[in-house]
């Protein structure tokens, strides 16, 4: 077990270290970027709070695919998972800070953020057309249903509904102030009279 809170409590050293680093950029950004670099701090933390959920250590010997220092198969794919989730928190949250504000860059930001979540697009509609719902719902009730997993599984939906919030918000209204800063920016039509 210590290993699950040396490796993890590491990460989440580093990652405090490099977002602090960024602290000055986040206050002097416009409201809007703020909010949207914000986005990524939330995706950060449920990752990193994937990681420890998943992780059961394993003594070897260790055999691809089979079983790794994280667990059986599944349980490694889900740690690495946590883990790039904390890490595409970090960048997300950085780009957003110190990329060039232009319409580029929100577009890239907006493509990458599709990208990391149409899995899981995926996967909510499979389980919508041809899913086994109803075993599944009793599943995490009875999950839920002691402390320690409705403490992880609300924490885990705060996570969830904070990131959503910030990135809708951020990326309404920093498309919105890209699109209104090149309005103003174009030139008058020559034709047209004042």
């Amino acid at each position: 077990m210590w290993a699950i809170w040396f490796v993890t409590g590491l990460a989440a050293v580093l990652f405090a270290i490099a977002t602090l680093f960024l602290w000055r950029d986040l206050r002097a950004a416009p409201r809007a970027w703020q909010l949207l670099a914000a986005s990524g701090l939330p995706l950060a933390l449920g990752g990193l709070g994937f990681a420890v959920r998943f992780w059961e250590p394993t003594a070897g010997p260790y055999l691809a695919n089979q079983l790794y220092p994280f667990g059986p198969y599944l349980n490694a794919w889900a740690v690495s998972f946590g883990f790039m989730w904390l890490a595409f928190g970090l960048a997300f949250f950085t780009l957003a800070l110190r990329a060039p504000r232009t319409g580029l860059t929100w577009l890239a930001l907006l493509v990458a953020w599709v990208l990391a979540w149409l899995p899981h697009g995926v996967i909510g509609v499979g389980f919508a057309v041809a899913g086994s719902n109803q075993p599944s719902f009793k599943s995490y009730g009875a999950w839920g249903s002691d402390w320690p997993g409705f403490v992880v599984l609300a924490s885990g939906s705060l996570i969830l509904v904070a990131h959503f919030t910030l990135s809708v918000l951020g990326f309404g209204a920093t498309g919105w102030s890209l699109w209104r800063n090149r309005t103003r920016q174009r030139p008058a039509d020559p034709g047209r009279s004042v």
